[in-house]
């Protein structure tokens, strides 16, 4: 007898639709996260674009949406309809997009992301000084050399990121 069955196509399905709402859930927690928006909070999530799977899954995982993603309400933009200023992620061709109105304090959120990129950049320039230094590169371990290079490539990313989440939201 075989020690395993393969898996039926039901399963391939059920599977492929699990990942899919993953997918959704973590593009969602980190528009969450982004946004400083605390998980306990209520958001309202629209829909734009994907395809018929995609409606067939959000209405199959509209009550998983409410539960795990504190989902106030889901909705779908028609096609061609303009969506309000919102974070969006993407699942495949499928935006998730959370309205941004009377979620957060645009000027408050943006002194907020200064003061981050400020810090960030102030340890970017500490990092970057170090190892502009002759004396540092050439006398101190590889490892810590090494060390010091990832600090600098983690900064220039963390700042460039929120640099760009900063744009988005002056823009919206």
């Amino acid at each position: 007898y075989r020690a395993t069955d393969p898996a039926p196509a039901a399963d391939a399905a059920a599977a492929s639709d699990i990942a899919w709402l993953q997918q959704a859930l973590i593009g969602l927690r980190r528009i969450r996260g982004e946004m400083n928006l605390a998980p306990s909070r209520e958001v309202p999530l629209l829909l734009q674009g994907g395809d018929d799977s995609d409606r067939a899954r959000s209405q199959r995982f509209a009550d998983a949406f409410r539960v795990l993603a504190k989902v106030a309400e889901l909705n779908w933009l028609a096609a061609g309809e303009e969506a309000p200023p919102a974070a969006v992620a993407l699942v495949g061709e499928l935006k998730l997009l959370i309205p941004l109105a009377g979620l957060i304090d645009v000027e408050a959120e943006l002194k907020r992301l200064d003061k981050e990129i400020g810090k960030v950049e102030q340890d970017l320039a500490r990092a970057q000084g170090k190892l502009s230094n002759p004396k540092f590169v050439d006398g101190a371990p590889a490892a810590v050399v090494a060390q010091e290079q990832q600090r600098v490539a983690e900064f220039g990313a963390k700042a460039a990121e929120l640099r760009a989440q900063r744009n988005r939201l002056a823009q919206g």
